[in-house]
Parts: structure tokens; sequence; C-alpha cells
């Protein structure tokens, strides 16, 4: 086999197991065939693959995780299997699907409701927790037998092209940085909006108050994908990428709660899912995954699979987080969801309150993983997890979600990298463009040209070709602070 048997092999595959994602977390089938599919694609876990994806760092990431993938593809299917089955039942009320437990918990305005719910939710928790440990423990020893060494973490690194360790040091950075700025801002909103001391909020709490209720009648669901589609166009570009995108809006028993992109043929056929639940996450979460769709839908057709498919997704993430950022600017707000006045400034102050909670939480979250895998056991992992993201948030986290709010492959590092290039590229669109550049036909055209490169460079190198910078967190700090001093 050579690299380009193995790239037209990879996209076979990558199209079947896409399409099988979608299905799955659209509601489309109960149950997911990630092992059928890994059985029929022997070939690509083979010496020979491995040895033909040498020429490229992307390449060669990818044809690790393949082998991953199958070894834990039977654990994934029972997961999955549990999260379509599994029932949360509180102490007073019916059991409610554990895919909609998240929902239900950030819609439930009274506080010790909400909290019996989350403690429901907590008490089931042994079974998948226990298929996440278990596939933590065969791609440790898959990595050790494949590329010679047991530290999870450095060998990721030299797979990614990310030295996690650095980025972790970059994070406790950022949250020194941010520390008093958060606690000032934090202790604002849980005083104002739960009556409740910050030593008391649970994560339960977070999940009620970034829903943001208050602001639903400015984003009402019948509005949601008119508005993408008439803003998309105002910028110059085509919401559906000339129908290769398909928009997913509808409500299923099975749909999985968090939106997602699912690509399943790269630029041709691309779904963007979401389950609506009510108000601005449901738009936010929609111009998050639009920023996705339309990253994959625009990759240029010349580029190859690996510079199509795979790469580092801190650059789609990048995009995703520009779109998601766009509808929480003024004067986007002020056009398009025609909020104004004391309503917007109040808007305004809570959603960068929100991204900078998202952010610290990200940056706990990677500090955790690297801890975890260096651990000396789980159990020890799990407890510098609930230490670590309550620190990082002051809402309280529990040893019982460690395992399952785990970024496969470092993916926390990946939008830790995508926060910095999109502050970078944000800042550098508004200088070109006008601060109401994401209406602007101009700033179209260098957009669809960043999107049309796919992944082809990393984050490091698209920050330093288009833009001239260089990967940090400053001009994140530096918008936070002007948003909540």
């Amino acid at each position: 086999m050579n690299a380009d048997e193995l790239r037209e092999r990879g996209e076979a595959f990558s199209e079947e197991i896409g399409r099988e994602g979608y299905e799955a977390g659209a509601g489309l089938r109960a149950q997911t065939r990630y092992a059928a599919i890994f059985a029929r694609y022997p070939d690509l876990v083979s010496p020979e693959a491995w040895e033909a994806a040498q020429g490229t760092r992307a390449l060669r990431e990818w044809a690790l995780d393949m082998r991953v993938g199958r070894a834990v593809a039977e654990l994934d299917d029972r997961l999955h299997a549990w999260e379509a089955t599994a029932l949360v039942v509180p102490p007073e009320g019916e059991g409610i699907p554990y895919q909609r437990a998240g929902i239900a918990i950030a819609n439930e305005t009274r506080r010790d409701r909400r909290l019996a719910l989350d403690r429901a939710r907590l008490a089931i928790l042994a079974e998948p927790a226990a298929l996440r440990g278990e596939r933590l423990t065969r791609e440790r020893t898959l990595l050790a037998g494949q590329l010679g060494t047991d530290d999870v973490v450095a060998a990721r690194s030299d797979l990614s092209g990310m030295p996690l360790d650095a980025l972790s040091s970059q994070c406790e950075g950022f949250l020194s940085r941010t520390a008093d700025l958060y606690r000032d801002a934090l202790g604002e909103r849980l005083a104002r909006d739960l009556q409740i001391a910050p030593g008391d909020a649970q994560r339960s709490d977070a999940a009620y108050l970034f829903r943001g209720a208050a602001h639903d009648e400015w984003f009402g669901a019948v509005e949601l994908v008119p508005t993408a589609r008439r803003q998309v166009g105002d910028l110059g570009l085509d919401a559906v990428a000339g129908g290769r995108i398909v928009y997913d809006t509808g409500d299923r028993e099975r749909k999985r709660a968090r939106a997602f992109c699912a690509p399943v043929r790269v630029p041709d056929e691309v779904y963007l899912v979401i389950r609506p639940h009510g108000g601005f996450p449901d738009w936010q979460a929609f111009w998050h995954e639009l920023g996705h769709a339309l990253h994959f839908a625009n990759a240029s057709r010349a580029l190859l699979f690996e510079q199509r498919w795979l790469g580092d997704n801190s650059v789609t993430e990048c995009y995703a987080m520009l779109f998601e950022h766009m509808i929480t600017t003024p004067a986007w707000l002020r056009r398009y969801a025609r909020m104004g006045g004391a309503v917007l400034e109040r808007f305004l102050r809570e959603q960068a309150f929100a991204l900078l909670a998202m952010v610290r939480r990200y940056a706990a979250k990677l500090r955790y993983e690297i801890a975890l895998h260096r651990a000396p056991s789980l159990e020890a992992g799990a407890a510098r997890y609930a230490e670590l993201l309550t620190e990082a948030t002051g809402f309280r986290y529990e040893p019982g979600d460690a395992l399952l709010d785990l970024d496969d492959g470092f993916y926390s590092a990946r939008y830790l990298r995508a926060w910095q290039l999109e502050a970078t590229l944000r800042a550098a669109m508004v200088e070109r463009f006008d601060e109401d550049w994401f209406r602007n036909p101009r700033s179209g055209p260098f957009l669809l040209d960043l999107l049309s490169r796919g992944q082809r460079e990393d984050a490091v190198a698209l920050a330093a070709s288009a833009l001239g910078a260089r990967l940090s967190f400053d001009p994140l700090v530096s918008s936070c602070e002007a948003a909540l001093a």
C-alpha cells in the first residue's frame, strides 16, 4: 500500500464512519455499528498502512487513531447503546432519557429540583464510566506497543505537533491572569441571578445560569434558520453551500442533545445537526456548527484527503468559534436580533462572562487530562478532575463525571488553540472590514479563501501565514477585560 492508496481507502472509511455518526447522533438509528465498519477496513490498520502514513504528520496521527478506534469500537458501540436507552429518575417525577437530562437541568428554574435531577444523573454513571475507563486502558496499551512509550502526553504531543505541556503552562498563566476578573464577575452573576454564594454553586447551577432563559424572546426557534441564511448571504456566502450543507433541526427521541456537524463527504455532503431546547443556546450552537459546516463544505477539492478531512482541528474549531462569537457582538445583535439599550448591555456582559468561564473550564480540563494520563490510577485522576474544574470555574464538579468529561486524543487542546486563533482572526476581521464585517460583502472573499484551505495548515502556521501573528491567549484576555472591566 502506498500513500495514495491509503488516502483512497481512508476517504471511503471516513465516509462510512461519518454517515454512521450522523445517523446515530441525529436519532435515526438506535445502535451504532462502528465495530462492523472497522472490520471492513483491516488494511487500514496493517503494517503497510502504518508505513505508508509516515510521510505526513496528519496521516501518521490518523493511522494511529485508526488502530485505537478499532481497539475501542466495540466499547463505543456499547456506550452509545447505553446513552440511547438510559433513564435518569429523580426522586420526584417520571424518568427522563439520559440524552435529555442536560436540557432538563438547564431549563429547571427550581434549584432543589435541578440539584436533585443532577444527583440522579450522577447516580447512573457507573456503567458508562467503566466503559470509558476500559477505553482509556486499551488506548494506553496500544500507544505503548505502537510507539514504544507509556507516556501518553509525550506521544500525543509528538503525533499532533501540539506541545501539550507547554500549552498547559499557558493555561496556568491564563487562569492566573483572569482569576480576579472572573471571581468578581462570578460573584455578581450568582448573587443577582441565583441568590447563592460562590462557594455553594454547583455544576448544575452553571447549566441553568448559562442557559440565559431571560433572553428567549429575542431568539425564537422559527427565526433561527432564516436569520442564518440572511446573515451569511449578507456576508457574500451561501449558507447551504449550493446544497452541500443539510440542516437537521428537528426533534427526535434519540437525537443527541449536543449540536454537531457531520462531514460525511468533504466537501460534498455535510450535515448540521441540532436538537433545539430553547432560546439563545440554540442560536449559539447553530452558529458554531455553521462555522464548521461552511469550512468543510468550502474546502477545495484539489486538497489531499488529509488536508480536507484530517489535520489540526484547531482550525475548524476556530471558524466555528468565529461564527459563534459574531452573534454576541453589538452590531450583530442590533441588526439581526433587534436588541438594544440596557437589555443589550446586560446580554453582552453575560456572554463575555460565559466565554471566559468556558475557556477557563477547558484550560482546567487540559490540565486534568494531562494529570489523568500520568496519574497512578483512574481514581486519582478523577479526584484531580473535581479539584481543578471546581477551582477554575467556581462551580462544584464531582469525580463521577471525570471519565465522561474526557476528550479523546486531548481534543481540549484543539479547543484552546482555536480560542487563541479565533481571537486573533476576529481582531483582524474588525481591523480590515470594520466591526460589522459579518455583513460586509468585502470580507466574504477573504473568509472564503481561508475556508478553501481546509486544514492544509495547522493553527500555528495559519496564524503566521494569513494573519502574521503568533498564537497566545493575549488577544482573548484583552477582549474579556474590555468586556467585563
